[in-house]
């Protein structure tokens, strides 16, 4: 069984991970038993000790799993070209692809990405089929508490990305939050990465969030990420900066 989940679609701040866990059908019961259910359930020092026991059973057993995160400026240079649905998807598909093989035979339980779960599980057999075709998809609301499979992908998710904002705080020397808009430790942090002549590189510069704390700091449009360099915009006489400002 493969459960797949994300975590860090909405924050202003830090990255997007995802993560999948594969484990025999006969081995969901050592999760259960571990205490796995929804990351937004329970408590950090708990998602740390569940995250260890997976970590150690997947040493010893025929456990695989993978997580993968996309940093703010990958997302900013996508959106550019894509959804962040379609972004998510990708890294779906990518996360069960390095937990499988080609005649891997799986149920594969996903947290749904979009309103409309039956679809995208849909959508992911069509994008899966020929590279693994022995996989079954399922996703409905609340699988990563339903499926302790999935449950425990989006533990591995939430703590990865716990950390990494826990170190962006160390390096900044001050607390940013969660990095969530909603946060008011995180929206006092934005005005202070934003003050700089480009928005600080941990921030999502397309995020309505930081454009709005952009503005109150400066009279001019914040700078867009391309695959080009950053851009900054100055009416319609942008200038390109390849790998830095001078």
């Amino acid at each position: 069984m493969i459960g797949v989940d994300e975590v860090g679609r909405g924050p202003a701040i830090g990255p997007l991970v995802v993560a999948s866990l594969a484990v025999p059908v006969e081995d969901v019961e050592r999760l259960i038993k571990l205490g796995v259910r929804d990351s937004k359930r329970i408590s950090q020092a708990m998602r740390k000790k569940i995250e260890e026991g997976i970590l150690e059973i997947s040493e010893e057993s025929d456990w695989k799993y993978c997580v993968l995160p996309i940093s703010p400026e990958s997302i900013d240079i996508s959106r550019s070209l894509k959804s962040l649905n379609e972004i998510e998807e990708e890294l779906f598909i990518e996360a069960i692809k390095r937990v499988t093989l080609t005649h891997t035979n799986a149920k594969v339980n996903l947290d749904p990405i979009g309103n409309n779960p039956k679809l995208f599980a849909e959508r992911m057999y069509r994008k899966l089929h020929f590279e693994r075709p022995n996989l079954h998809f399922e996703s409905r609301k609340g699988m990563d508490d339903d499926c302790a499979v999935t449950g425990a992908a989006s533990i591995m998710a939430k703590e990865f990305r716990d950390r990494a904002i826990s170190n962006l705080s160390n390096d900044l020397g001050f607390n940013i939050g969660s990095g969530y808009p909603s946060d008011p430790k995180t929206i006092e942090a934005l005005k202070a990465l934003t003050k700089g002549d480009i928005p600080h590189v941990s921030l999502r510069w397309t995020w309505a969030t930081t454009i709005n704390a952009w503005k109150k700091n400066h009279t001019v449009p914040i700078p867009a990420r391309t695959i080009n360099g950053i851009v900054l915009q100055q009416g319609l006489n942008p200038t390109y900066l390849r790998d830095r400002l001078n």
